[in-house]
Order: structure tokens, then C-alpha cells, then sequence
């Protein structure tokens, strides 16, 4: 895919996700996964003027 898509960040997740299980014997543990989705996907802060009314 070229660079700078919509995609680009799962690509990258899922390009460390598959390095991480490469560097396993075994499974990813859960918390690799958090680490490896939250530097891709990092958690955003509530936006106070928004509201689901």
C-alpha cells in the first residue's frame, strides 16, 4: 500500500504484531498486544464539549 493511507496504522500494528509473534516461541501475551495496539492506536482523552444527545 503507499505510504500516508487510512490503513497505514493498522498496517504498522500488524506489522509489529507479526514481528512480536516471530520473536515468540509461543503466543503474543495479552499485554504485548495492549503495548503494540496503544503506540499505534494511542488512547484519546474525553472531549467535554461532546455529548450523545
Amino acid at each position: 500500500m503507499p505510504p500516508d493511507t487510512a490503513a497505514q496504522p493498522f498496517l504498522d500494528a500488524l506489522t509489529d504484531l507479526v514481528q512480536a509473534q516471530a520473536d515468540t516461541t509461543g503466543f503474543v501475551v495479552l499485554h504485548r498486544w495492549a503495548e503494540i495496539l496503544e503506540r499505534h492506536f494511542p488512547p484519546q482523552s474525553p472531549d467535554p464539549e461532546h455529548t450523545t444527545e
